[in-house]
């Protein structure tokens, strides 16, 4: 059975669709300690059991900003500035960790929140863990340019 979660930021220029092959109430909530996502105090979702797709409803909205290694962008909303997502593309394939927060079923994922911490990676072992554990994503109404 699969779960579809709608969500995307507030003034809607940029929505989510997430489908998981378990209960919200089932998935493992992450809690990356990088500086960004402590600033967000983001809590996070990703499977690669799991399906999103990020649709760009109105292009001009997207905000991407890149930190440390590089490997991935974070996507927030220009306008209203939600963060969305991490995003990571490669070979025109494209994965995500989902900012459960902007999900409409948020409530719903009530495990407690693991703290992860990446720092001690290299950029290669980085991508490799992200391909095997991040959520495979179809990217709609992107640009070309991303990754």
């Amino acid at each position: 059975m699969t779960h579809r979660l709608d969500g995307g930021c507030h003034c809607g220029a940029i929505a989510l669709e997430l489908s998981l092959p378990r209960p919200p109430e089932e998935e493992v909530i992450g809690a990356c300690q990088c500086s960004l996502c402590r600033k967000h105090n983001a809590r996070t979702v990703s499977d690669p059991r799991a399906q999103a797709r990020l649709i760009l409803r109105q292009p001009s909205q997207l905000q991407r900003y890149r930190f440390g290694l590089g490997a991935s962008e974070v996507v927030l909303c220009h306008r209203c500035g939600v963060y969305i997502a991490m995003l990571m593309t490669e070979g025109g394939k494209a994965w995500t960790t989902i900012n459960i927060d902007v999900l409409d079923g948020r409530a719903r994922f009530t495990r407690s929140t693991e703290p992860r911490d990446f720092s001690g990676e290299a950029l290669e072992e980085r991508r490799e863990r992200r391909k095997a554990r991040w959520t495979p994503t179809e990217l709609v109404g992107w640009p070309e340019e991303s990754g």
